[in-house]
């Protein structure tokens, strides 16, 4: 059965776990930043939820470029071993590679040199993932957050292409639904669809019964591709709770149908 989870901060997942979901995603360059009795203190958060942190978004810091003329290998090499070890510590089975402000082309710069960039990137991370047992996913991100790599088409290019046994595409409705990409990309992507991000492209919202969405196909279509993975809410609430319980219900008998 598709795993069910909500992208928050890892304070809130004691409250999560008694809404029923199985997991949460927090952001990986948040825990990277942490203080050793800050990182102490989430991972107590985690134990006391009964839940694992199994997906992380947010790779990369701001600062942190892999586009562009001022990539830093030994930078990136550093961070990596740092937040993908303190990843697993969460229970973290994968990692997505969102980070637009990180991959963003620079004005003026070469998008073929950006594209073969983003390949050594992947290339790079393989490694990590490789020896922290961990999956990548590459984010497509609307056009307004990120210059490249903006359909899920491209990142099943992408992936396609670097063929890195660690790496592999998310698929995010919000995002999707911003570059009018229809759900059956998920499908096309195959056995490279590895995570799913799922929200109300209006406003970015809480998923919701009869709220204009037809969140019933999205599990048609992932079912039928044969879909094993995890669906994560990744929205904007003022009242997480509330939300969260009322996505739960829905997104849960649509599962379990």
């Amino acid at each position: 059965m598709i795993r069910l989870g909500v992208c928050t901060d890892i304070r809130n997942a004691e409250a999560i776990a008694e809404l029923g979901y199985d997991y949460v995603e927090s952001a990986l360059n948040a825990v990277a930043r942490m203080t050793e009795a800050e990182f102490s203190e989430a991972k107590s958060h985690i134990a006391a939820s009964g839940l694992a942190c199994e997906a992380m978004n947010c790779m990369l810091p701001a600062d942190i470029r892999v586009v562009g003329p001022n990539v830093q290998a030994q930078q990136i090499h550093d961070y990596l071993d740092l937040a993908f070890g303190r990843a697993v510590q969460l229970g973290a089975k994968l990692v997505v590679f969102g980070s637009g402000k990180s991959r963003n082309v620079p004005e003026g710069f070469d998008y073929p040199q950006a594209w073969r960039q983003l390949a050594n990137y992947l290339r790079m991370v393989e490694r990590h993932a490789r020896d922290h047992r961990l999956i990548v996913a590459v984010e497509p991100l609307r056009r307004a957050e990120c210059n490249i790599v903006n359909f899920v088409s491209e990142a099943v290019a992408l992936t396609s292409l670097v063929n890195m046994p660690h790496v592999g595409v998310l698929g995010d409705t919000y995002h999707m639904g911003m570059g009018s990409e229809p759900i059956e990309a998920l499908a096309r992507a195959g056995e490279l669809l590895c995570h799913v991000h799922v929200a109300n492209p209006i406003g970015r919202a809480f998923p919701k019964p009869k709220d204009g969405e037809d969140y019933a196909r999205l599990f048609r279509v992932l079912e039928e591709a044969g879909y094993p993975g995890r669906i994560s809410i990744e929205a904007k609430t003022e009242n997480l709770l509330e939300d969260a319980r009322t996505s739960f219900r829905l997104l849960d008998d649509m599962r379990r149908a």
